[in-house]
């Protein structure tokens, strides 16, 4: 982790000298998330609807070419159902165990650094469009959940991962207000690559717990002011 936060400054810094000009801003995004199994025994129960902001920065290579990053904060979740039991379950102040059908809501936030690639259109009119790809380090900043039918807000840590990898594709349009200063519009598509949840589960007549895995998605709306 130490390294990867390394390479990113000194990816930052290399950027800085090549890029053209750096540009800047503030975003405020709605954001619907869900998790999505990648096992039979394991089902979607449900979305999440929340909220994130970050500061976006672009990199200019050339009028119609930036390096897209910056830091965002950002509420995910959403349910599972459990067709095994879960012999464990641990929260902080107690360890839950849950039988088959259960059904378990997950409520995180994370601390993301998008790194993406960004190309734009000449302005028309006042608007200029764009695409971007790239992919979304995300590190675990909280993580809370209703177990079973408990109805319970327990801080579920143990149970989420820490770091979480997806790739996002998007685009949106950038609107002159006049000088600098620019309206940002943006649609986002996220998909998990790395597996969510540290959940063991048992499968009835076996001896060993599997951890299967589960990714999560988003789709999000970005509105907000680009110096």
């Amino acid at each position: 982790m130490k390294k990867f936060v390394i390479g990113i400054v000194f990816a930052f810094i290399s950027l800085s000298v090549l890029s053209q000009g750096v540009t800047g801003g503030l975003y405020f995004s709605p954001v619907i998330s869900w998790l999505k199994p990648d096992s039979k025994n394991i089902t979607k129960d449900g979305s999440r609807f929340g909220f994130g902001f970050g500061i976006p920065i672009d990199f200019n290579f050339s009028k119609n070419f930036a390096f897209s990053t910056g830091i965002a904060y950002t509420n995910l979740g959403g349910s599972l159902k459990y067709k095994d039991s879960i012999p464990s379950f641990e929260a902080v102040d107690t360890t839950y165990i849950l039988k088959p059908g259960s059904v378990v809501k997950y409520e995180t936030s994370f601390i993301e650094i998008p790194l993406s690639f960004k190309g734009k259109t000449n302005e028309i009119g006042y608007i200029t469009y764009f695409l971007k790809a790239g992919i979304s380090p995300q590190f675990r900043f909280k993580a809370k959940g209703d177990v079973g039918s408990l109805n319970t807000d327990d801080d579920i840590k143990a149970e989420v991962r820490s770091f979480n990898m997806s790739y996002h594709i998007g685009g949106g349009i950038e609107y002159s207000l006049g000088g600098s200063t620019k309206l940002l519009v943006e649609a986002l598509f996220t998909n998990g690559l790395t597996n969510f949840t540290k959940v063991e589960t048992l499968k009835t007549g076996a001896t060993a717990t599997k951890n299967e895995k589960t990714i999560m998605n988003s789709i999000s709306l970005k509105v907000g002011i680009l110096f």
